[in-house]
């Protein structure tokens, strides 16, 4: 006869026994974003994987519950710790699938940043129905763990034996073959296996490249290759810009004003959805093959007003280091504007873009988008009187925000229908029709469009226009699961879809023209500096872009940020990931092989990646 506690910690591991079905039902939505999972081998190798690594997650509120049995010797305290404990997990396991399945990155210390950091509400918009289903989520974990307690208390009162250190034995042997086969994977680059290690959350398998190449269980020639492109990683002292800058100032001076929709799609400006920005675009240059630093606000802001990858954007952030740009306007006395819809504090751009700036504006104080962009429009209206009372140019930075949160007034006509009435994130899978979210999202760049319209006709009236310089872009594109590969918005891969934005110049004295060449956010700080304030300096002392207005041919680019950044050549995509793993696609996310990545090529962005980094 078993004792009291003997049972009670029995029923436990029951309990575990049924979230685990829980847990891995949820972990399936992860294997659907494998690819290249064919043939017995691979598929037994993914059971084996999935079965040993969610297991040892789902076990997490066992152990803890049993330690704190031992300790308090209380079965109701347990128990309702366990079921905490229980619910919590099955909660974080199914927000990571979902960010995943949507974005293609784990919940992390930047992402919990984003969602509860400071405004966050400026980035993530949630409706009373989503807050809904979610609340109705976590009280039906709840319930489902009562359930299984009182199934638990049936199934042992049976006296059913559970097998329980067979069934260890089992998953531990399936533990070891998952990782030893992984660092197999991983010493010969074998893409089918090492990409679980980017797909499951917490995933940190073994490796062993130097005891497999002992052994001689290594390509030699491939981990070669491999190596020469990790060697490319320099030393974080950064020396930016790579010298003083020596500028003339142009006279006359002219205001220089930016424009900016946060996530407006290439091929998202014409007649109908933006109306007054399309006419004034036949006054324009307009660059039709333009493409973003990054497929994140992130990136986005950064790369325009850098003129560098994001990749740096951890390190200037830690150093405050302005762009060149902006310390350049400050010397030429410009009166700078800075009205973000969002706030400008997370991401943390008071550190960097817009670091050293006076007095800089954080936030809005309204909540909605539409709202905000609404008052950073009147603002700019007021403040664009006083400035042309003064001598000195301005420099205006208007950042939108609407079509990120997909919002306008409730009382602004609807254009573009059937539009959704409100955005229920949760549904977005791959069986979701996008035709009435594009169309809301359409209406939300008409909205923006009625108030760039405000500024245009203000800056015409006032006769100022010819005299100002006048960018109009976005920070990077959004997707509605165009390639049918289940990604939605942006953030989630480097395709067109996420990184192409339209973008165009107004300069009263060239005439209007249309530019197909392509194009960069690179290309922006550049062209400003040499143009409109007298830079003298070699572009490449301070950007990796060019003259915008005579655009090279690129072979390639660099797009991304920190955490994650990739090689954009014309036909395909090489992403790179913070694990030093790689692997390379079409435009249209089909696999392609290791043969077909060009490592000269990928092994010469990395090495120019590091360019204001000084070597040690």
């Amino acid at each position: 006869m078993q004792d009291k506690a003997s049972l009670f910690q029995r029923k436990l591991y029951l309990v575990f026994l049924m979230n685990l079905v829980v847990v891995f039902l949820i972990s399936f939505k992860y294997i659907h974003f494998l690819e290249n999972i064919e043939g017995f081998g691979l598929k037994i190798y993914l059971g084996l994987t999935t079965m040993s690594h969610f297991f040892l997650i789902g076990s997490l509120p066992l152990l803890v519950s049993l330690l704190l049995f031992k300790i308090t010797k209380s079965e109701k305290i347990t128990q309702v710790f366990h079921i905490i404990l229980s619910t919590l997990l099955l909660v974080i396991i199914k927000l990571d699938a979902v960010i995943f399945e949507q974005f293609r990155y784990h919940l992390s210390p930047i992402v919990l940043k984003l969602v509860f950091g400071k405004r966050a509400s400026d980035i993530f918009q949630f409706s009373t129905l989503n807050l809904l289903l979610v609340i109705l989520f976590v009280l039906l974990l709840v319930g489902l763990q009562v359930l299984f307690y009182l199934l638990a208390q049936k199934i042992i009162l049976k006296n059913i034996s559970l097998r329980i250190k067979s069934t260890l034995l089992i998953w531990f042997l399936a533990l070891l073959t998952s990782h030893f086969v992984y660092a197999w994977s991983d010493a010969n680059y074998f893409r089918p296996v090492t990409q679980i290690k980017n797909a499951f959350p917490v995933f940190y398998p073994l490796t062993a490249d130097s005891l497999l190449m002992k052994l001689g269980l290594v390509d030699l020639e491939k981990a070669k290759r491999n190596e020469q492109m990790a060697q490319q990683q320099a030393s974080q002292n950064v020396q930016y810009p790579l010298q003083p800058i020596i500028s003339d100032s142009v006279q006359p001076k002219k205001n220089i004003l930016y424009l900016v929709i946060d996530t407006w799609r290439n091929g998202m400006m014409n007649e109908q959805i933006t109306p007054n920005i399309y006419a004034f675009s036949k006054r324009c240059q307009v660059f039709e093959n333009h493409f973003s630093g990054s497929n994140m606000t992130t990136g986005g802001i950064f790369s325009l007003f850098y003129g560098i990858p994001a990749t740096y954007f951890d390190t200037f952030t830690g150093q405050e280091i302005q762009p060149v740009m902006m310390s350049e306007l400050q010397k030429q006395k410009y009166q700078l504007d800075i009205l973000s819809s969002s706030n400008v504090e997370n991401p943390p751009f008071n550190r960097n873009v817009l670091s050293h700036i006076p007095n800089l504006r954080l936030a809005s104080k309204a909540e909605r988008p539409a709202d905000r962009d609404r008052e950073i429009n009147d603002l700019w209206l007021q403040h664009f009187t006083q400035f042309t009372q003064k001598k000195e140019p301005f420099f205006g930075f208007l950042f939108y925000d609407s079509a990120h949160g997909f919002d306008y007034p409730k009382d602004y006509p609807i254009v573009f229908k059937p539009s959704l009435t409100e955005v229920n994130y949760l549904e977005l899978d791959d069986d979701y029709n996008p035709t009435q979210l594009i169309n809301r999202y359409k209406n939300s760049l008409h909205y923006i469009d009625s108030l760039i319209g405000q500024v245009l006709q203000q800056l015409e009236q006032s006769g100022q226009l010819n005299n100002t310089i006048v960018v109009i872009t976005s920070d990077h594109g959004q997707e509605f699961n165009d390639n049918h590969k289940g990604y939605w918005q942006h953030g989630g891969n480097f395709t067109d879809y996420q990184i192409r934005t339209p973008m165009m110049i107004f300069d009263a004295s060239k005439a209007p023209q249309k530019q197909t060449a392509q194009t960069l956010h690179y290309d922006l700080a550049p062209t400003i500096m040499q143009h409109y304030l007298g830079v003298k300096n070699p572009i490449s002392a301070y950007s990796f872009g060019c003259d915008m207005y005579q655009p090279k041919v690129r072979k390639s680019f660099i797009c991304g940020y920190n955490q994650r950044f990739a090689v954009i050549q014309p036909n395909q995509i090489t992403n790179i990931y913070p694990s030093g793993l790689f692997d390379v696609t079409d435009k249209k996310l089909q696999p392609l092989t290791d043969e077909q990545i060009d490592y000269e090529l990928v092994t010469q962005e990395m090495k120019n990646l590091n360019r204001f980094f000084k070597k040690k």
